[in-house]
């Protein structure tokens, strides 16, 4: 077997990097578009992003359907996903940030491009995790492959930072503020089209349609089917809860630390030098983290570093009320849980074999598309977090807030992500239990078994 090119190995994130850039628009900018530059109602804009956001986590689940059961012949499985689908997401997903016609008109066209983007980006991204389990069958460069798919993220979160808003303004100066963000969210979508090609030529004749016995049938496997496979695999399960709990701390902190500048540090100006820093100690988290995962192994880097994280995150406590130490802190603690981040594409690819190695099917693409659906789930948690932590704080925006209030909004954001990183060390370290022999072993099982049934 030989060993990947590095050139590979270390470039893989480059398609998650400008998926991410495309995708932090939607994440940053998509309800302000709705209010504030699309002008709608607030009853309409809530409607839309409850309709959207619902749809999206069906979506989750929906794409690994629709990538384990179609096979598009443009070079592999998974790799051609990467040729077709990026284009035809750049277009549906800039739909999402247009305004034509009158409102219900336009509400009704960024439905439709949110829902169908977001359909056909879950199939792709997805893809881009079951490939890596086809790539390589070594534990070691899983993980590097995983990790980079982390530092694309990582680094995307650095770029857009310092992009979005510079060309936001640049090309609404020059047109008006809706086509301003409109072609800002065109120039990501260029980027996000060019990674995925970029991937697909780098990954040549690495994903051939040579199937074993235990997939290649495996297209006429029911919903149900999957369902039922899945919930046999409890190492699954575990990850999929331990990484619920993940994303939303992560998610948590980027909803609050508005309210935290704002409202209990008054610093409001210092929210992007905090997101910066933010996004800088998440990447340096990445780089280092395929060296910790191959010496001490996915399983104990992700315990590990979860409870570091948690570790930091209460730690701030004592620098709370002052800028920098906050951000200092905040940002060590991110830096940490990124190494846990880096471990998930990897983790749950091998979540794969041991599911074929307990039952003797491959549902890679299902399996994959859960790691999608666990971030899902965390949005509409946060969403839970936000709204009913402001109401039982009794916040009030736009006012002087009371001391009861800037203690609420501190707790939250100290708290809550703390809390989320104890419960998933908690879940993964006592539920999932497969180390980096155990995979090498059950694939060479696998293997055993299979030729021994082409054999007979």
């Amino acid at each position: 077997m030989r060993n990947l090119q590095k050139s590979l190995l270390y470039t893989y994130g480059i398609a998650d990097l400008g998926f991410v850039l495309m995708v932090n628009m939607e994440v940053y900018f998509f309800a302000a578009f709705l209010t504030d530059y699309a002008q709608f109602s607030l009853v309409l804009a809530g409607q839309i992003l409850g309709i959207t956001s619902a749809v999206d986590i069906v979506f989750a689940l929906v794409a690994g359907v629709v990538l384990q059961k179609v096979t598009l012949k443009l070079g592999g499985k998974y790799r051609s996903w990467f040729l077709v689908g990026p284009p035809v997401v750049a277009v549906l997903f800039l739909l999402q940030f247009t305004k034509i016609g009158n409102d219900a008109v336009a509400a009704i066209i960024i439905v439709f491009g949110f829902v169908s983007s977001h359909l056909l980006w879950n199939v792709v991204v997805t893809a881009g995790g079951a490939l890596i389990g086809r790539l390589s069958p070594l534990t070691n460069e899983r993980t590097i492959l995983s990790t980079s798919r982390a530092q694309g993220i990582s680094t995307a979160g650095l770029i857009f930072s310092a992009t979005a808003v510079p060309m936001m303004l640049f090309f609404g100066g020059r047109t008006d503020d809706v086509f301003g963000i409109t072609l800002t969210v065109g120039v990501y979508n260029i980027l996000m089209v060019l990674g995925y090609w970029y991937i697909y030529w780098k990954t040549s004749g690495m994903d051939p349609y040579d199937e074993t016995d235990a997939t290649r049938n495996n297209a006429g496997t029911s919903v149900w089917s999957m369902l039922q496979l899945s919930l046999k695999n409890p190492p699954l399960l575990l990850l999929i809860l331990a990484e619920i709990f993940r994303s939303t701390y992560l998610l948590v902190i980027t909803a609050f630390a508005h309210y935290y500048f704002k409202y209990v540090l008054n610093e409001y100006a210092f929210l992007s030098y905090f997101i910066l820093a933010i996004s800088i100690a998440r990447l340096s988290g990445t780089m280092v983290a395929s060296w910790i995962g191959v010496r001490i192994g996915k399983r104990h880097a992700y315990w590990i570093s979860l409870v570091l994280t948690a570790a930091g995150f209460g730690f701030s406590i004592f620098g709370s009320d002052e800028v920098w130490s906050f951000t200092v802190i905040f940002c060590v603690a991110s830096m940490l849980g990124m190494i846990a981040g880096s471990m998930s594409t990897a983790l749950f690819s091998d979540t794969v074999v041991y599911g074929e190695w307990k039952t003797g099917v491959n549902i890679r693409a299902f399996t994959m598309a859960l790691q999608s659906f666990a971030i899902k789930v965390a949005i509409l948690i946060r969403s839970g977090v936000v709204a009913l932590g402001l109401i039982a704080i009794g916040f009030e925006a736009n006012t002087i807030p009371s001391p009861g209030v800037i203690e609420g909004i501190r707790s939250i954001m100290i708290f809550t992500p703390a809390a989320g990183c104890i419960l998933a060390a908690a879940v993964f370290y006592f539920g999932y239990k497969i180390e980096d022999s155990h995979v090498l072993r059950m694939q060479d099982e696998i293997v055993t078994r299979n030729t021994v049934g082409s054999v007979g």
